[in-house]
């Protein structure tokens, strides 16, 4: 799967998840917010892309070792 078809598959699938929303949606709303449709879709949507963000820019820099990590040393145990 290229990176166009990922796009299209998640705007498909996030067009689906408001139309459901929209349809078959609890009509008791506790907070303002929670009439707008498909609010939940994209909140749950931008909080994965901050996950994603995050966990790529700056927790993987941190916990990440170099390609020959384990290689260095001295060569006399062999």
């Amino acid at each position: 799967m290229n990176k166009k078809s990922v796009y299209i598959l998640a705007i498909i699938t996030m067009v689906v998840a408001v139309i459901v929303e929209v349809l078959f949606a609890h009509p008791h709303y506790h907070k303002f917010w929670h009439t707008m449709p498909g609010f939940d879709v994209l909140f749950g949507f931008l909080g994965c892309a901050v996950l994603i963000f995050v966990a790529k820019k700056i927790v993987a820099p941190l916990i990440q070792r170099d390609e020959d990590y384990y290689d260095g040393g001295d060569d006399d145990h062999e």
